[in-house]
């Protein structure tokens, strides 16, 4: 606190000095810094205010305030410290065996069932190779491939119609036009919890002090107002005009979302509603997509633009800001800002603990795209009526046969969609890439576990040398060895009898190959064996002694 008083007093006089320079240079100086602080006072017990321009020393100490405050927020922090004995370590050492044993026995299942995956993957690429139909002129589609697995490309477009969002008021002013998605996206200014840990191991034994510091640091987010924070009771969370927002928006069009995951700690809150999934369709926010749009004469529905998102939305834009409102009757404290934003954040000023702002944004029609899909009627809508164009996409069922079609097999179902212009090789080749890229991660990641849960097998030991200070580090270097020889042993083996049991026509040619190989070079070893050790006629040459 000390030092913040004295922070304080330094910032004091340093206002003190620009109020007191003397000149042109500082008469301008003092006047810039009254236009940017002028604030009106009104006075409450009259039915009119008066506007009364802020002295500089008041501004400089509201300013002062403000970087103080905002300075004690930032030092505030709260520190945990936990100490674990010998004894506490061995204990967890005992459940990290545990879980070793565990992952030992679950990473080999979670290999052979990816590369049952990969086969099925692969079979379903093959399926849409030998199976689907090019359709030059996805203008003019026919009923004569109607069910059947079709390739087309085209451009993303919506035609002439207009993109709104749901009635209310915080809607943009206007419909937008040549809009595929649009979106309304609330965040608020919060407080949340970072960590950051400190262990310190003890001479003498493996017992470790951990020392975690927990700090406030302030961001956006669009999760909407968080709960107290644990380490920081007195330092409470403001809703703002949240709960107005939400009111303003009107009610949401889908249930309740679930409750939210529990997430690593420190995460930043925009990955971390990336990872929970922030519900546009939750008020406040809002997601309007385009019933007119279509490739051609293939209509979209929402389903396949919602769930291509890699496709259809990843080329967000900010709506026109002539189309935001600048002001909002029932909520004056909204403003629009230089980006087209609605916010409570005044120009110039740094965001403050609830305030919200109003991102409008989205995304244009006029862009290429490639699909692999099932043709299909669409049908007619009872509010809608005939729907504006006869045919759309599905996603197709797939059921390979084998055995001059005695044998079959569901596959489950497949479609491609893909950005930019791709012919059928190209859309083939693509998604074999990325099977073989999501294949090779998959086994890494359980190569890593298998590697894991040997290491932990060992936990109990690697906690018994660490008692020594010399034999600690080469008893856990050993240990780690030994783990990753054997558990690279057991991915490949496992990998192996895998690769036997899902494709053994191959295993098969590529097992007689290898063993063909091996039998040519053991006989010609043999062979060559043989010669060095048959007898020779060639001449020897007597020895000395006796000439």
């Amino acid at each position: 606190m000390t030092v913040l008083r004295s922070i304080k007093f330094a910032l004091l006089l340093a206002a003190l000095a620009v109020a007191g320079t003397a000149g042109e240079s500082g008469e301008l100086r003092s006047n810039h810094i009254r236009s940017k602080v002028q604030v009106d006072n009104v006075d409450v017990g009259t039915s009119t205010s008066h506007a009364q321009p802020k002295s500089l020393m008041d501004a400089a100490e509201e300013f002062i305030d403000f970087e103080v405050d905002l300075l004690r927020r930032r030092l505030q922090t709260v520190d945990e410290t936990t100490r674990c004995n010998t004894w506490c370590k061995l204990k967890q050492s005992l459940g990290l065996t545990i879980i070793g044993l565990l992952l030992i026995c679950i990473s080999p299942c979670l290999m052979w069932k990816n590369e049952g995956r990969h086969v099925k993957e692969l079979r379903r690429i093959d399926f849409c190779k030998n199976k689907a139909v090019v359709i030059d002129n996805s203008d003019v589609p026919t009923d004569e491939h109607t069910g059947d697995l079709v390739h087309f490309v085209g451009k993303v477009s919506v035609d002439d119609d207009v993109l709104d969002l749901k009635s209310g008021a915080l809607n943009i002013s206007s419909p937008l036009t040549k809009a595929l998605v649009i979106k309304r996206t609330c965040s608020i200014y919060q407080k949340f919890e970072q960590s950051a840990q400190q262990t310190k191991n003890d001479m003498i034994g493996a017992g470790q002090t951990t020392t975690t510091t927990f700090s406030i640091k302030e961001d956006w987010t669009p999760m909407g107002p968080k709960g107290p924070l644990e380490h920081f009771p007195n330092d409470p969370n403001s809703r703002g005009i949240w709960d107005e927002l939400v009111t303003e928006s009107g009610p949401s069009d889908t249930a309740s979302s679930p409750a939210a995951m529990k997430l690593p700690p420190n995460l930043p809150p925009q990955m971390a509603a990336l990872f929970q999934q922030v519900d546009l369709n939750q008020s406040p926010h809002c997601m309007s997509v385009s019933k007119s749009a279509h490739v051609g004469g293939f209509g979209l529905s929402r389903d396949i633009i919602m769930t291509e998102k890699a496709v259809f939305q990843s080329n967000w834009m900010q709506v026109p800001a002539e189309l935001v409102p600048d002001h909002i009757e029932s909520l004056p404290e909204l403003r629009k800002d230089r980006y087209g934003n609605l916010t409570t954040v005044e120009e110039g000023d740094q965001p403050t603990n609830g305030d919200v702002m109003i991102k409008f944004e989205y995304i244009a029609d006029g862009f290429d795209a490639s699909f692999i899909v099932q043709q299909v009627l669409l049908d007619a809508d009872p509010e809608a009526g005939v729907p504006e164009h006869k045919y759309g996409v599905d996603k197709q069922k797939i059921i390979d046969e084998k055995c001059c079609g005695k044998i079959t097999d569901d596959l489950g179902v497949i479609w491609m969609v893909r950005a930019g212009r791709h012919d059928l090789k190209e859309m083939i080749m693509m998604a074999k890439e990325d099977e073989k890229a999501v294949t090779k991660v998959l086994r890494i990641l359980c190569w890593i576990l298998l590697v894991a849960g040997w290491m932990m097998l060992f936990s109990i030991f690697t906690t018994l040398l660490s008692t020594l200070p010399l034999l600690g580090a080469l008893g856990s270097a050993a240990f780690f060895i030994v783990a990753l020889i054997v558990g690279t042993v057991c991915c490949c083996a496992v990998t192996a009898v895998a690769y036997f049991r899902y494709r053994p026509l191959i295993t098969a040619i590529i097992l007689a190959i290898a063993g063909g190989i091996a039998g040519i070079i053991i006989w010609r070893l043999n062979d060559a064996n043989e010669a060095s050790l048959q007898p020779t006629s060639a001449p020897v040459a007597a020895p000395r002694f006796l000439m």
